[in-house]
């Protein structure tokens, strides 16, 4: 009797021995790219839901992150799209090459929850798993305006000559605008502005001061355009070869985020305007046509590059 009891107990704790490894080797780990560093405001907010989804999803996979110290911000989309890294916080208008219907959602004027519910999310997600081998899981920074900052003013409201830091969704506006627009990571721009090479940078109202670029702004030019969103998508084969407990997770997570947004980004909004101020940094109201410009000629570059996908999608962007 003694000797089936030992028996018994020696099964019963190997049975809990192997659950233990099979649950242990069970949590995978994926490993994420932040276009910027984690000293960014930016990229805290991506960092914060990061810590969230590994306390909501412990057990099933653990998301770890990586800067451009590590990969280079304009190639990690591609690191993303090829499975070198399982998840990508970026904007879309980096991979604009493969994707140029992707950054829509920069014109948007509801919030992500709304586009979520009303097919625009699909939409987007379809297009990614298309094009990118990704799954479109949400995005930051939704309703964040862009501005134009320049080291110098710019005469009769026109930036002639300006050499300006730029990205595809405001090349055209800013070449509208009399500038030229330059390509270059966020990464090289101070030293760019330090040497005078370039005279100023479209970039949203949050950050300035993370990059030390105010000791070299002296205006801000507006009304604010566009929105400044960044996506967070994961690999598609890496999320299909996940469980799909896994898989709710984590999409259960980008749902969470969408909620939360609007009152992160009303807290936020409320400090970034002071470090400006307190830097000398000029606001210059250019009118209402300045951002209704912006959009205008944005949207008129989507609609000659994608016309179907832009006049199904627009409507659903819309408040």
């Amino acid at each position: 009797m003694k000797l089936k009891t030992l028996t018994f107990m020696g099964m019963a704790l190997g049975f809990m021995a192997v659950a233990a490894e099979t649950s242990y080797a069970a949590e995978v780990k994926l490993k994420a790219a932040s276009f910027l560093p984690s000293r960014t405001v930016f990229a805290k907010y991506f960092k914060d839901w990061v810590n969230h989804t590994n306390k909501q999803c412990a057990g099933m996979f653990k998301i770890s992150v990586v800067g451009p110290a590590a990969i280079k911000t304009l190639e990690q989309w591609n690191a993303l799209k090829n499975g070198v890294i399982d998840l990508h916080y970026g904007p879309p208008n980096y991979y604009k090459g493969v994707m140029v219907e992707g950054d829509v959602t920069i014109l948007a004027k509801n919030e992500s929850a709304d586009q979520r519910k009303n097919g625009a999310w699909a939409m987007i997600n379809d297009l990614h798993k298309k094009k990118m081998n990704a799954i479109y899981l949400t995005n930051i920074l939704n309703g964040v305006n862009f501005y134009l900052y320049t080291s110098k003013p710019a005469v009769n409201n026109r930036f002639e000559g300006f050499r300006i830091r730029s990205v595809p969704i405001y090349d055209e506006f800013f070449k509208h605008l009399g500038g030229q627009p330059v390509r270059m990571s966020p990464g090289a721009l101070y030293t760019a502005l330090e040497r005078k090479a370039v005279d100023g940078y479209g970039w949203p109202l949050w950050g300035i001061k993370d990059f030390g670029w105010h000791k070299h702004t002296k205006y801000r030019y507006g009304p604010g355009f566009f929105s400044a969103n960044v996506n967070i998508i994961a690999n598609q084969d890496k999320y299909n070869g996940m469980s799909s407990e896994a898989r709710k997770c984590m999409m259960d997570q980008a749902i969470w985020l969408e909620g939360q947004w609007p009152s992160w980004r009303a807290a936020e909004a409320a400090k970034q305007t002071k470090p400006q101020d307190d830097a000398g940094i000029k606001y210059v109201d250019m009118g209402a046509g300045f951002s209704q410009k912006a959009e205008e000629l944005y949207w008129a570059q989507l609609s000659k590059d994608a016309p179907a996908f832009i006049k199904k999608i627009r409507p659903l962007l819309s408040k």
